[in-house]
């Protein structure tokens, strides 16, 4: 009985541990392939460890059929599926011929088939004695020679590791290299001293297989604290299904790897898995985009506000705030992605800065426009007329027929405005029922043509207010850049004066400055 409880220590307790965690790592994540690697690897150590188990309780004569066919077979494959699960977490696996990988990796194996064929024993000890508790081996070349390959490999593996740790830019991609590094030269130390020299009388046969239970330990604790290989459904459900926020895994190549139902109503997609998020991503805006993720990437650097453009499927387009940071997802590195869509607040930004320089009424700039336009033009050698125009009798069309007409006149009347002046100059409505602009114009002929077909455009099209035409009459004042002075507020001054010189000769006139005002048609 104390024999067995102590087999069962040395041997059924560890297979358990390692079934156990095949079965967890395969659980995670059926459907990918380094789970099934990994799953397969442990459940190898599983068996090693039951193969001993049981050639412990049978008679030394099965020890040769069991270490042959099962216990050998199983270290083969530890060392093949080993081997291919590294390459794929490496991504080395993408640099070789496809018609190479996988099955280059399982060269090592050859000996299974062989074995099984001829009938004979290549890889391990045949000869086995008993020594106390244990039926031990007694090493041979073949034996030696396993070994030997085995660990000359497992140096190559600790090489592929260390190459992967330097380009690694996440932090959380290189902890979990760092620490694969360490644990791999501890079981290379351990499977050399173990599976080189005997240990008869002192230890269980072939104590080596026990440094997969030091694999095991740490891929628990990497699972654990680094949350590697860990379930995507696990990691992500919450946050693609529930998350009313946009959010896209994407990879190095900006490929889309998975998107949350707020991302595809964003978009206007049914499917963005497999897809480049650059395609999405406004013309204007997509060289930046590229460059700054591939900076991420290089520079191991998060993302933050930054704006983007996107265009959805149905071409609307709409600004986007990303967010942005690495995730190591199922030993992949990613940029896990939030979008915040902006649009309402850019229109509502670009209606304050619209405001800001127009008048909400006319839609036409305002004060503050015009002062700042017609300054920069004034710096300018061209000649340059400044217009005040001031309309007669608005009051009347108000008190006549309501604000709401005095609106829709006024509105009427810039636009009017703005189809003579047209790219000569520019129109602004600086309050009530006065309006502002000036004009480039070769001399006072050319200035005295323009003013003549805005009044033949006034009165060809008066304002029409429930079947009553409404004429549009008005005082017009002007004053001319540099003739009457090289200073806006000069010429506004001076324009204005002319203005009122109308106003107070009749209306519906215009009249252009100079020295004499009392004078009214010597400017005429």
């Amino acid at each position: 009985m104390r024999e067995l409880l102590i087999y069962m220590a040395l041997y059924l307790l560890p297979a358990a541990m390692m079934f156990y965690m095949a079965a967890d790592v395969l659980m995670r994540n059926h459907r990918r392939t380094e789970h099934l690697l990994l799953s397969a690897y442990i459940a190898c150590y599983g068996v090693l460890f039951t193969t001993e188990f049981i050639r412990q309780q049978v008679d030394l004569s099965y020890s040769p059929f069991l270490i042959t066919y099962v216990f050998g077979n199983a270290g083969l494959l530890i060392l093949c599926l080993s081997m291919h699960f590294i390459i794929k977490i490496t991504g080395v696996n993408e640099k070789i011929p496809s018609f190479l990988y996988p099955w280059v990796l399982y060269l090592p194996a050859l000996p299974i088939p062989l074995t099984i064929i001829f009938q004979s024993n290549f890889t391990n000890s045949s000869a086995f004695e008993r020594e106390g508790l244990f039926i031990y081996p007694e090493f041979n070349a073949a034996y030696l020679a396993t070994m030997a390959t085995g660990l000359t490999l497992s140096f190559f593996i600790i090489w592929m590791l260390h190459q992967l740790g330097k380009k690694a830019v996440a932090p959380q991609q290189q902890k979990i290299i760092s620490l694969l590094i360490v644990v791999a030269i501890l079981v290379q130390i351990w499977n050399f001293i173990f599976g080189i020299f005997e240990f008869r009388g002192v230890m269980p046969p072939y104590p080596y297989i026990y440094g997969g239970i030091i694999w095991i330990g740490v891929l628990a604790y990497g699972m654990k604290k680094f949350d590697f290989l860990a379930s995507y459904h696990k990691r992500f459900s919450t946050l693609h299904e529930i998350n009313p926020s946009p959010i896209l895994l994407i990879d190095r190549e900006g490929v889309i790897e998975s998107a949350n139902p707020a991302a595809l109503s964003l978009l206007d997609v049914k499917s963005l898995k497999g897809k480049q998020f650059t395609d999405y991503i406004s013309e204007d805006r997509k060289e930046g985009a590229l460059e700054r993720f591939q900076y991420m990437f290089d520079r191991g650097e998060r993302i933050s506000q930054y704006e983007s453009r996107i265009t959805t499927e149905n071409g609307e387009k709409r600004y986007i705030l990303i967010d942005g940071d690495f995730v190591f997802v199922e030993h992949n590195l990613y940029i896990l992605c939030i979008l915040r869509d902006v649009q309402m607040y850019k229109e509502a930004e670009e209606t304050i800065r619209f405001l800001a320089y127009h008048d909400p009424l006319t839609k036409l700039p305002n004060r503050r426009a015009f002062y700042e336009e017609a300054a920069n033009r004034l710096k300018g050698n061209q000649a340059i007329a400044m217009l005040i125009l001031d309309l007669d009798d608005f009051k009347v069309v108000n008190d006549t027929f309501g604000h709401q007409t005095g609106d829709e006149y006024l509105r009427h009347v810039g636009e009017l405005l703005k189809e003579t002046i047209g790219d000569e100059g520019l129109v602004a409505r600086v309050g009530g029922d006065e309006f502002f602009a000036y004009v480039h114009c070769e001399d006072e002929a050319h200035l005295k043509q323009i003013i003549f077909r805005m009044m033949k455009r006034f009165e060809k099209s008066p304002y029409w207010a429930e079947n009553t035409p409404l004429e549009i009459k008005f005082s017009l004042g002007i004053s001319c850049y540099p003739h009457h002075g090289e200073k806006l507020e000069t010429l506004i001054h001076k324009a204005d004066q002319a203005m009122y010189k109308i106003k107070r000769n009749g209306k519906n006139d215009f009249y252009i400055w100079n020295e004499e005002l009392e004078t009214s048609g010597s400017s005429r």
